[in-house]
């Protein structure tokens, strides 16, 4: 898996495949390309729009950032294929994402970690072996102590009034280390009510549309009440909104 985290336009992802096309196994090989769409509840996030939440509040979203690592695909058989590398997903690179490419044939389900893998995650971030891992400013990176790579950043505005006012207070959850890491598991694709499992064709994309709903995260949290974690000085509020990553995805169609 390569550490793209800038938008894939097509004529790149055809030229992959055309390079592909010349090696011998091309035909044994599909390029996965994942999107990720944010969303609140049913309604896609928008700079500037305003979402009720669950518990009163009016919010907006400046930034909605986090790594995904160890995506790992379920064949139709039960056989999986796994890869440790990492994507970071921004507002700015949420689609056609290049995940790399995957053997030939039907997959069923996919899972991945939010967050760094624990072996990377106190690695200098100036530098790494598969290439920086901080590659965005404000950085993905705890500067302050030990805990080390920002795992998601979650930024905006909320309604310190609980009205649906107009959000007027700033709020800023960044969450991290090692015991944040996360597990996402995405249902079987070829069951019901989806009934299709992803194909992965030799010399062809294979894309997957994932929903990250951030109305998951911020159930049952009291955004002004509770407006800012950086993990370690908050602890119980990180660990309340790190128990709910598990939950905010799910596949597009």
């Amino acid at each position: 898996m390569k550490n793209f985290t800038k938008p894939a336009v097509l004529a790149f992802i055809f030229a992959l495949l055309f390079a592909a096309g010349c090696k011998k196994n091309s035909v044994d090989t599909s390029l996965l390309v994942l999107n990720i769409y944010p969303y609140f509840g049913n309604d896609s996030i928008v700079a500037g729009k305003n979402y009720a939440t669950a518990t009163g509040d009016s919010v907006s979203f400046s930034r909605t950032s986090f790594y995904i690592t160890n995506l790992t695909l379920t064949s139709t058989s039960g056989t999986t294929y796994a890869d440790s590398g990492y994507l970071l997903v921004t507002a700015d690179n949420r689609l056609n994402l290049i995940a790399g490419t995957v053997p030939t044939g039907s997959y069923k389900s996919i899972s991945f970690n939010v967050g760094v893998n624990l072996s990377d995650n106190h690695t200098d971030p100036s530098g790494h072996s598969g290439g920086p891992l901080v590659t965005q400013s404000p950085a993905m990176h705890f500067s302050s102590d030990n805990l080390g790579y920002i795992f998601m950043a979650v930024e905006g505005l909320a309604d310190s009034t609980n009205n649906h006012q107009s959000p007027n207070k700033t709020f800023s959850y960044h969450l991290g280390s090692d015991s944040l890491l996360e597990t996402v598991n995405l249902p079987d694709h070829s069951a019901a009510p989806y009934s299709a499992a992803f194909n992965a064709t030799g010399g062809k994309v294979m894309t997957v549309n994932v929903i990250a709903d951030f109305s998951q995260l911020l159930q049952r949290v009291n955004i002004p009440a509770n407006p800012v974690t950086n993990t370690s000085d908050v602890p119980v509020l990180a660990d309340t909104l790190a128990a709910h990553v598990g939950g905010m995805f799910r596949y597009l169609n």
